[in-house]
């Protein structure tokens, strides 16, 4: 997670992961209300799986305070379906655990901000991705944009912090700015860019191509560091494509905060700074990377499958610059980047092919970033 505006205000970000522990990512319930078109997860409201039970859930969460996350994501399908999230939510809070929900905000009246208030709910991320027809016609669901935005509306007057959260697809590109917009008039003082990656509904037809994708962040981060300095709360993030760290030092002058906030943040996270939970107790690398599980918390402690170094994969995510090939093999920023690694096996059927999304230069790929834009 790329942190743009922190970068553009000249602010060092560091967060030793070795200290904190990963970002916790928690599937809590794999149904959801809505199909959207670039679900990962493959959510609908049909779906039926064996999921864990509620006992075990609240079991778990004292594994999870174990592991030390600086944040516990609750998500789904819609987390706001599972019957008992708020006794998962106090159970959190009861060990000391900062929670997150990502949701798509549609459940979510007057009365369910209250509850989601008084839970102690630390941030709300609602995915907001489009204008209203281009976003309704996503989630495949008429209503689903005035909702999304009533239910920010209601969490903010209650004085909870939320974000907008907004997948880059070929479909919304030329909606990007006018989302940020209305997040900034909104009063929401988090953006988060997301980038597409090929998982579940989500194909690599949905993306832009390299081209198009390196004009629409470039006019994404001028919009960006202009809005650094009149908006000097607002905080926009970019996500799931590292090379977006990279880029950014064409705008940015200060090589400190660059090297700082890229090194810290940049880089594919999964299996090591990042850890999802999925609804059925398998733990994965990542929520993209569903098909190779590191293990079940019905049959292993979390503590144990997060810290088995006899697991050869999860070693390999761990010093992955030793093994990615391609542009990625060849990458001056392999260190600080090194590209994602479940889009490059949805693409080419390997962890360490070259990330199909990278949108960087040769020049920008052979050089040191700060040297090529001095």
């Amino acid at each position: 997670m790329i942190p743009c505006t922190k970068i553009f205000k000249g602010e060092r970000t560091e967060h030793n992961h070795r200290k904190m522990g990963p970002l916790f990512v928690w599937n809590v319930i794999s149904q959801c209300n809505l199909r959207c078109g670039h679900c990962y997860r493959d959510s609908a409201s049909g779906v039926v799986e064996q999921g864990l039970s509620d006992d075990k859930c609240l079991s778990l969460v004292r594994e999870i305070a174990f592991v030390n996350p600086p944040i516990l994501l609750l998500t789904g399908g819609e987390p706001l379906l599972r019957k008992n999230i708020f006794s998962i939510i106090a159970a959190c809070k009861a060990v000391g655990l900062r929670v997150g929900l990502s949701t798509n905000g549609t459940l979510i009246d007057r009365a369910m901000a209250e509850k989601i208030a008084q839970a102690g709910v630390n941030y709300v991320g609602v995915s907001i991705d489009g204008d209203e027809d281009s976003h309704d016609k996503f989630r495949g669901f008429s209503g689903a944009y005035g909702a999304s935005w009533e239910g920010l509306k209601h969490l903010n007057s209650l004085g909870v912090k939320t974000g907008v959260r907004f997948t880059l697809t070929a479909a919304n590109s030329h909606e990007l700015l006018n989302v940020l917009h209305k997040t900034v008039q909104s009063g929401i003082q988090r953006f988060c860019l997301y980038h597409l990656v090929y998982a579940g509904r989500a194909s690599a037809g949905l993306d832009l191509s390299v081209a198009a994708k390196r004009e629409c962040m470039a006019r994404f981060l001028k919009r960006v560091k202009e809005l650094s300095k009149s908006h000097p709360d607002l905080e926009v993030l970019t996500t799931d494509n590292p090379a977006d760290g990279i880029f950014m030092a064409r705008y940015s002058n200060n090589e400190d905060a660059i090297l700082s906030c890229i090194s810290s943040h940049g880089g594919c996270s999964a299996g090591d700074r990042v850890v999802y939970l999925d609804s059925t107790g398998d733990v994965y690398p990542c929520q993209f990377l569903r098909n190779h599980s590191l293990g079940n918390v019905k049959e292993s402690s979390l503590d144990h499958i997060w810290k088995n170094l006899e697991n050869e994969f999860l070693s390999q995510l761990r010093n992955k610059k030793s093994f990615l090939e391609g542009k990625c093999g060849t990458c001056s920023h392999g260190e600080i980047c090194g590209g994602c690694r479940a889009r490059a096996l949805a693409y080419h059927g390997s962890f360490w092919a070259e990330d199909p999304a990278c949108y960087l230069e040769q020049s920008e790929i052979e050089k040191n970033v700060l040297s090529v834009h001095a």
